[in-house]
């Protein structure tokens, strides 16, 4: 078997993710332009096979991983349907927009957030996936609760239970995915985790829409809600047969074994694979090096350093853009935002309701396969600049469709476009760049603390969009064209790019004097065929 010892015939220096700018040269050799050199050099020595058994069985692994994202995808959607259903409001007393409509909404969140104390001790102590097998368990015994209800009490308890168990397997979800994914291709493997949010809101939409329309009592929304426990149950079924995380099973002392997986999945089986030692050797001497740093449970390396901080921030600020750039609207109260642009049939609104997320996963798939490509940076700019046109435009179609119905259209066209330029650049990193802004050892803690700030965030937003809605109509629209051009301001000038580079190797990015300067540094290498580097040039900048 291979050893550490062995892989340090590699250079240890920048580990590129995917070749940029690629051209052929004389001599069977190629011109790369870089963000890590040794990475670039692996890869074109033994070339990655997308379609060998092994890799067959990582893709299947992964999938599954990504359903833990389509519970929340679930229930977006489905709150959002349930609540313009006669039959849902005639059993809870509700209406369509207020106080109360907000609490059923945001209880969910409140449940994710009381979630937050134990999702490290399950993800880091006892392995990323018995906290998604736990996790998922719980949000079927939610669903128990909330199926049968005829109180809103019952109701709202069902949701905190939901909650609560979607939040523990989302903590370990994306850190085990990002963490299994080939490094290749880990930008579209794991950039796809969150574009399953929205396989989980066709679900709902769909099954809502057909419950409407061909039951005229209770069970209209019931149904909806125990389709709910389908997928929990899936992955409750797989998760456990599948490999742990490389790096958490190297964390406690079990290296032999994340070698073999890494060996596996990675390297086709070949330990002595370029690719697998190269991060086998970064995993060892990260944990060596952080080991005895702190315990487990301890959140003070979280912020303890200036390079600790640096990454806090962008998981936090990340948290809060994923929420607070004008999707939570369009999620929650779509039905609400027709009915205001004069669309009052309840069957119409279920239907655009429904169809919308078909076209904003087909964005989210797509944009995932561009990650590598184009960058984090470049796809989160050019999706939020996308995002702001969208708003603008709905904002003056809702504000003239009072004068003129036919520009209800506008309405649908606006929210369909919003969603489909939010999808294509922002929803693949919502969870991919948080959990690559975070270390080895605190991912799992640090994707439950993004977790805790996302919460908190759609707490706000969700119980304020419902009043808001309702108070001011269409006028809050202006509130978020002025936010997303702060959000473009605030990644232009702070967010760093992590495409093109090893997890273990975005250390030195952070630790520099000015990490996104640093990160968007590419190096000219020149590379045979065998893989051996032939020349390094200069280092330029790109976005």
């Amino acid at each position: 078997m291979a050893t550490l010892q062995d892989s340090k015939s590699h250079p240890e220096v920048e580990h590129d993710n995917t070749p940029f700018d690629e051209k052929a040269a004389a001599g069977g050799v190629k011109e790369i332009n870089a963000a890590s050199v040794a990475l670039a050099a692996a890869l074109e020595e033994r070339p990655p096979n997308i379609w060998s058994p092994n890799m067959l069985k990582l893709y299947f692994i992964l999938a599954i991983g990504y359903l833990v994202s389509t519970m929340n995808g679930f229930d977006s959607s489905l709150m959002g349907s349930q609540n313009a259903m006669p039959q849902y409001q005639k059993t809870f007393g509700l209406t369509g927009a207020g106080s109360t409509t907000g609490i059923v909404f945001m209880i969910y969140q409140v449940g994710q957030v009381a979630s937050f104390p134990f999702c490290s001790p399950l993800a880091d102590g006892y392995g990323r996936r018995v906290c998604i097998w736990t996790g998922s368990l719980i949000v079927l015994i939610g669903t128990a609760i909330q199926t049968p209800a005829n109180t809103l009490g019952q109701f709202i308890a069902g949701r905190f239970v939901l909650g609560f168990g979607a939040s523990l397997a989302s903590a370990a979800g994306p850190a085990y995915i990002v963490e299994l994914a080939h490094p290749k291709y880990r930008g579209t493997m794991a950039g796809a985790y969150n574009t399953f949010w929205w396989l989980g809101n066709i679900l709902a939409g769909w099954t809502t829409y057909g419950t409407n329309e061909h039951l005229d009592n209770s069970w209209a929304w019931r149904i909806p809600t125990l389709v709910q426990a389908g997928i929990p149950a899936v992955v409750m079924c797989f998760i456990m047969f599948f490999p742990e995380s490389p790096r958490w099973l190297i964390a406690h002392d079990r290296a032999e074994e994340a070698l073999a997986i890494l060996a596996k999945y990675h390297g086709d089986g070949d330990a002595s694979s370029p690719i697998v030692q190269l991060q086998y050797q970064e995993i060892v001497e990260d944990d060596r090096l952080t080991r005895d740093e702190n315990p487990w449970w301890d959140m003070r390396e979280l912020f303890n350093a200036r390079a600790a901080r640096y990454r806090l921030a962008m998981v936090v600020i990340m948290a809060f853009f994923g929420q607070w750039s004008g999707n939570n609207v369009v999620s929650y109260f779509m039905p609400e935002m027709f009915k205001q642009a004069g669309i009052t049939s309840d069957s119409t609104q279920l239907l655009l309701t429904a169809i919308n997320p078909i076209f904003c996963l087909i964005a989210a798939i797509y944009g995932a396969t561009l990650l590598d490509r184009l960058g984090r940076r470049f796809m989160l700019m050019a999706g939020l600049g996308g995002s702001l046109v969208s708003y603008i435009m709905l904002t003056a179609f809702t504000a003239e469709s009072e004068k003129n119905q036919n520009l209800s259209y506008g309405v649908i066209v606006s929210i369909y476009l919003f969603g489909i330029c939010f999808s294509w650049g922002f929803t693949p990193l919502q969870t991919l760049y948080a959990v690559e802004c975070l270390e080895n050892r605190t991912r799992a803690k640090g994707s439950a603390l993004s977790f805790l700030f996302l919460n908190i965030a759609i707490i706000i937003n969700t119980y304020g969009i419902s009043v808001a809605i309702s108070e001011i109509s269409w006028r809050l629209y202006l509130v978020y064209i002025g936010w997303i051009c702060i959000e473009l301001a605030v990644i232009f000038y702070f967010f760093v790019e992590t495409s093109g580079k090893t997890l273990e190797e975005l250390k030195s990015i952070f630790e520099a004097r000015n990490p996104r300067k640093e990160s968007t540094k590419k190096t000219k290498v020149v590379v045979d065929g065998a893989g051996n580097i032939v020349n390094v040039g200069e280092t330029t900048s790109s976005l």
